[in-house]
């Protein structure tokens, strides 16, 4: 039985790491050097352009070491794929009473415990020399979210204490991920401009609804905890 100490410093771990997470990727993108798959000397990171893996990257379209970039990218997302094993570790014992919260939270923790550590293995996987690892995890991570978000959303709503709001969080961003991982499979091609410009804008608008809806689970997770705990 894990003790309330230790969830509590658990889910004040998570919020820390999102903390990380959410300021090392702006720095990663100022700290990029440039260039896109259309345009090897352009200068900085470009909004339209640029996908999140380009910051991961470890050299430059232009074939140049980006190494600070780089450490940024992977540092993040390895704090923020552990980050995540850890939340969803303990998330279930919070949806106890009835045998479909329990399995539904259950599944929806392997998911995003699955999705944590697809995190990781993009950070050890530079898409410029293992595009193929670096692919996979990719689809892993969305997939694995899009399980998650619904397996959750069950077990909140079924649930009679924790507020059905974040079930309404998760509902919203259900709609922009499973549009996102459409777009995944069936987007444009990105060997044009206008296909990269859809894929990427479209990569963003995911990630950063992900990384909103995500900080409102983990601050709702630690304020649930707190009051049922005093």
């Amino acid at each position: 039985m894990v003790s309330r100490r230790w969830k509590r410093g658990t889910l004040t771990f998570c919020l820390a790491c999102f903390a990380v997470y959410a300021l090392f990727n702006p720095l990663a993108m100022l700290l990029y050097p440039g260039g896109t798959s259309t345009d090897q000397d352009a200068e900085g990171y470009s909004f339209l352009e640029n996908f999140f893996s380009d910051l991961g990257m470890a050299h430059t379209y232009g074939g140049e070491p980006k190494a600070l970039s780089l450490l940024l990218f992977a540092s993040a997302l390895v704090l923020i794929g552990i980050a995540f094993v850890l939340f969803f570790a303990i998330m279930p014992s919070y949806f106890i009473k009835t045998r479909l919260e329990r399995v539904a939270s259950r599944i929806g923790s392997v998911a995003g415990a699955l999705a944590g550590v697809s995190c990781i293995g993009i950070a050890a996987t530079p898409w410029d020399l293992c595009l193929n690892a670096h692919m996979i995890l990719a689809f892993s991570l969305s997939l694995s979210f899009l399980l998650a978000v619904i397996c959750y959303s069950v077990a909140i709503l079924k649930n009679g204490r924790y507020p059905n709001a974040y079930a309404g969080v998760f509902a919203v961003y259900l709609v922009i991920l499973a549009a996102y991982v459409c777009l995944m499979f069936l987007g444009p091609d990105i060997s044009t401009r206008e296909g990269i410009v859809v894929m990427a804008v479209g990569q963003k608008i995911a990630i950063y609804s992900g990384m909103l809806c995500w900080f409102v689970q983990f601050l709702g997770a630690f304020e649930y905890h707190r009051r049922h705990s005093e």
